[in-house]
């Protein structure tokens, strides 16, 4: 029981760095869009995301590829050291763009979810049905977290939205970590 708390943690840590830069987007449209609406699209996203991520784990659970299921390991790792190579090498600028209903908010959100996607299809991939289960509901409770941190945060939005897009650094160790994870032979390896 420990360890499926433990991993329903990992899995939840791992959705909020991932999500950090998807924070400081949903403060900064939630001071022209309503907070009902961006936390909406948010939520409709990341579900979305860890659905997709189900069925690809799924699917790939049955095809009977199971002993090549870690190296999807790389993806992570790789988008991770990406992320670090491009915080120490380039300065990124963001676009803004005008987002007023929830399925332009919502696809917003996919799009910057990729590296969720990422992370999360090889580490529910890499598990048993029950450690599969553990990591959704970790995932979930930190999707409704980090959509109540952005509502709670609304009316300081302006200045919130820096701080949390200088936490985004982290991401790419998590990353990292995650792949390393995988790659690892786990007690939630399905084999």
């Amino acid at each position: 029981m420990l360890e499926h708390l433990l991993f329903a943690i990992s899995a939840a840590l791992v959705t909020v760095s991932t999500n950090l830069d998807n924070l400081a987007v949903l403060l900064g449209l939630i001071v022209v869009v309503s907070a009902r609406r961006a936390a909406m699209g948010f939520i409709i996203a990341q579900l979305g995301i860890l659905i997709v991520s189900l069925a690809i784990a799924s699917g790939l659970s049955q095809t009977g590829i199971l002993s090549w299921i870690g190296y999807l390991g790389v993806i992570p790792l790789v988008l991770g050291l990406r992320g670090l190579w491009r915080q120490f090498t380039l300065h990124g600028t963001t676009e803004t763009q005008d987002y007023s209903h929830v399925s332009s908010i919502t696809a917003l959100f996919l799009s910057l979810s990729i590296d969720t996607l990422a992370a999360m299809t090889p580490l529910l991939a890499d598990s048993t049905t029950a450690f599969r289960f553990a990591a959704l509901i970790g995932a979930v409770v930190a999707i409704l977290g980090v959509s109540a941190i952005a509502v709670i945060g609304a009316p300081h939005a302006q200045s919130l939205a820096p701080r949390f897009t200088r936490l985004e650094r982290i991401t790419p160790y998590v990353m990292i970590l995650v792949g390393l994870y995988i790659l690892l032979n786990t007690p939630t390896d399905v084999l």
